[in-house]
């Protein structure tokens, strides 16, 4: 992540790294996030003292709507993800696709062409104060929806073959 906020055009400002048992202090919202899955878990969101109960990386919490920009080779897909409360999912039943936001397609492939992925699904922020990176996911959910599973499907036939 720290080498795609080099390349994105939609960075946002004050990520940081706290290790196990650090304590951190903050006037603003907050999120900590550890082990590589946050699909609604392994997520902690807060504001003043806070003590890191495992490794954990930091952002702000972006006010706004979730998506993921899923690029499959040619193929682009953008999810709205949802849920019941600040952490949303690829996996709420209410997720779904949508109209995808052509700056934010741009920037994905920007950054998949920087890392040499021909799959990436990158997870954004749009809100009232701008557009935010949040995650790249190399190895990203392609079960979740069937057009996404057979564009994927597709590419792995195309490599093996």
């Amino acid at each position: 992540m720290v080498r795609a906020l080099g390349v994105t055009r939609f960075p946002g400002y004050g990520r940081g790294f706290a290790p196990v048992g650090s304590r951190i202090k903050t006037e603003t919202d907050t999120v900590a996030k550890w082990g590589n899955w946050h699909c609604g878990e392994n997520k902690e969101r807060f504001t003043g003292d806070w003590k890191a109960k495992t490794s954990s990386t930091l952002e702000p919490y972006f006010e706004g709507d979730a998506v993921r920009i899923v690029v499959i080779g040619d193929e682009v897909f953008q999810i709205s993800l949802d849920g019941k409360d600040w952490k949303k999912s690829i996996h709420d039943d209410s997720a779904c696709i949508t109209d995808a936001d052509h700056e934010l397609v741009e920037d994905t492939k920007v950054i998949a062409n920087h890392f040499g992925l021909e799959v990436v699904a990158n997870d954004y922020v749009v809100g009232p104060t701008g557009k935010y990176l949040l995650e790249v996911n190399h190895i990203p959910n392609v079960t979740r929806f069937p057009e996404i599973w057979e564009s994927y499907s597709k590419k792995v036939a195309e490599w093996c073959s």
